[in-house]
């Protein structure tokens, strides 16, 4: 009913020494050096969890975690409710949590809930800001300048301490 004869060898008209198996095509490594790299969260998802890149982030829908990145851009109708620390921030949406950038751009349609670190910030007209903004300088200085506090001074007149509130009490 069924074919039973074995197969043997695979034979391919011809002389069957002169078959060779193609070389897979080179596919080289992308050098990840030369051009920056860039992410995207897309509109649809909505992400739960740090993001983190050597590169570039967009993202075009809402992310609940910490970012970290080179260049980030919230666009329109977009959020991130985390910190972020990047070199260059753009926020076209919304954002609620610490921002610490070199650059942060905010534009008419931006809405921030935050304390902003920056060096160099700047808001269109129209832009929202709830929170504080800080210089990095200034935030530097007052780090260095935050003392730890001393106890007060004790005077020791050789008295015991309860002789001394014994004394304070009497009239």
């Amino acid at each position: 009913m069924f074919n039973t004869k074995k197969l043997d060898s695979f034979s391919a008209p011809g002389n069957a020494d002169s078959i060779e198996t193609p070389a897979p095509a080179a596919h080289p490594a992308p050098d990840r050096t030369k051009a920056p790299m860039h992410a995207l969260v897309d509109e649809c998802p909505t992400v739960r969890g740090d993001l983190e890149s050597n590169g570039d982030i967009l993202i075009k829908g809402n992310v609940f975690g910490n970012v970290r990145c080179k260049l980030l851009i919230i666009d329109t109708d977009a959020s991130v409710e985390g910190g972020i620390d990047a070199e260059e921030v753009i926020i076209r949406q919304r954002s609620t949590g610490k921002i610490n950038a070199k650059r942060v751009r905010l534009e008419n349609t931006a809405i921030v809930e935050s304390e902003i670190i920056h060096q160099i910030c700047s808001a269109d007209e129209g832009a929202r800001i709830i929170g504080t903004l800080r210089h990095m300088d200034e935030t530097a200085n007052a780090a260095s300048r935050t003392e730890t506090p001393k106890p007060p001074s004790t005077r020791s007149t050789g008295k015991s301490a309860a002789s001394t509130a014994a004394a304070s009490e009497a009239p």
